[in-house]
């Protein structure tokens, strides 16, 4: 082999080393169906789970107060649910830049599709009602599910998060759902909230 054959080969195989290497660095992305390696780097479960729980307690919450405002109840009600409405939209598309940006996914844990199915069997009782009854238990579930996201934030979502805008948004969304809590009990039972 001449030295210029053995140069040109050297360089070569020199070559296809960095490609290879860069290859293996920055790896083409999926194709569409394709499996992913599992080992490579996820995000934290708890941030996941936290947004998919946030993500269900919006939905119904929306779809609630939807429901609230077609039904012959008081102004003050009407109005509270609303607000509801308002914030808690504005809380859902937070919730979706936050999953993309920290890339936990909206996924659907059993914990999560429970949360889902209580809250779909609420609504479902709800609709049967019209007037003050309605009205009643509109609230009286709005005192009851605003208390128990209460304690799943401070029990569960915010502990078990790991990234700090989620924390953020978690802390953010528990200040939101402390006043609505305190909104509702002050409608249902007719005194200021203290």
């Amino acid at each position: 082999m001449s030295i210029t054959n053995y140069l040109c080969a050297f360089a070569t195989g020199i070559a296809l080393a960095a490609v290879s290497g860069a290859i293996a660095q920055n790896p083409a992305p999926p194709e569409r169906g394709e499996v992913v390696d599992t080992a490579a780097p996820q995000p934290a479960s708890g941030d996941t789970e936290a947004l998919s729980t946030l993500v269900v307690v919006n939905r119904h919450e929306i779809t609630a107060a939807e429901l609230a405002q077609s039904k012959e109840i008081d102004a003050a009600t009407r109005d509270y649910a609303k607000m509801l409405e308002n914030d808690h939209r504005a809380n859902l598309e937070k919730v979706d830049t936050l999953s993309k940006l920290a890339r936990a996914p909206i996924t659907e844990s059993p914990e999560v599709a429970q949360l889902k199915s209580k809250a779909a069997d609420e609504r479902a009782s709800l609709g049967r009602l019209d007037g003050k009854e309605f009205q009643n238990a509109y609230l009286d579930a709005m005192v009851q599910g605003h208390a128990e996201v209460l304690s799943k934030i401070d029990d569960k979502l915010l502990p078990g998060s790991s990234d700090a805008a989620v924390q953020q948004h978690l802390r953010s969304t528990r200040e939101s759902v402390s006043r609505h809590l305190a909104k509702a009990k002050e409608l249902r039972g007719g005194s200021p909230a203290h």
